[in-house]
């Protein structure tokens, strides 16, 4: 019996690490040893309208920056129109924007590094993405089904596309891939529609031009 009081003492005296708030309408869990602040879902009703996440907030006299979107932290909020990420967010998380179908317009920070798996899935309201020049990986289904979009910029410093990022995405008409990129080369556009192709993109592009170093095309390269 002692030795579960001391327990109790123990666990009870050990600081809370991360606790989750609300601040000027933002849900964030915060953490007390990083001072860093994760953007989370709200706990009732939904996201919407115009919303700015700020890069940093305040909590109980400490200052947190906010360095990531979490996980669905936005999902299904059909009624968020618009959404300006602060200059210190470097992740977006997984699922986080999927299936905001109201969603016209998105500024990505030249902060994030990456962007994950159908993190804007099905966000059909969407027509034109710009990946900053900081971002290294876009996941899986990142950008799925966005029937709406119809043209992606991607930077040089991306340099993993996952399977599907773009898939049925049945309006986009442009692809840029800026010079300089390792992986995926805009020389004639070839390299970079394969790449995209490849990852089940579904696009409305007219002209392909497969120079004659191409030595291999993958299965369902321009399927659809």
């Amino acid at each position: 019996m002692r030795a579960l009081f001391l327990s109790l003492a123990v666990l009870l005296s050990l600081p809370m690490l991360a606790v989750e708030v609300e601040i000027d309408g933002i849900n964030y869990e915060l953490n007390a040893e990083t001072k860093q602040a994760t953007v989370i879902a709200k706990t009732s009703g939904e996201y919407s309208g115009e919303v700015v996440i700020p890069e940093s907030v305040e909590h109980g006299g400490s200052a947190y920056s906010v360095t990531s979107i979490g996980q669905h932290a936005f999902v299904w909020c059909s009624g968020l129109t618009s959404v300006t990420i602060g200059n210190s967010v470097k992740s977006i998380g997984e699922g986080a924007f999927s299936y905001c179908r109201g969603l016209t317009s998105v500024t990505i920070p030249n902060s994030v590094t990456s962007i994950g798996s159908s993190a804007f899935y099905d966000c059909v309201g969407l027509t034109s993405v710009t990946i900053p020049n900081s971002v290294k990986s876009i996941g899986e289904g990142a950008f799925g089904n966005c029937v709406g979009l119809t043209s992606v910029t991607i930077p040089n410093s991306v340099t993993s596309i996952g399977l599907g990022a773009f898939s049925y995405c049945s309006g986009l008409t442009s692809i840029v891939v800026e010079d300089g990129n390792p992986v995926y080369d805009s020389r004639n556009n070839c390299n970079a529609i394969i790449e995209t192709a490849k990852n089940n993109l579904h696009s409305g592009c007219q002209t392909t031009v497969i120079p004659n170093s191409v030595t291999s095309i993958w299965d369902y390269a321009f399927y659809g």
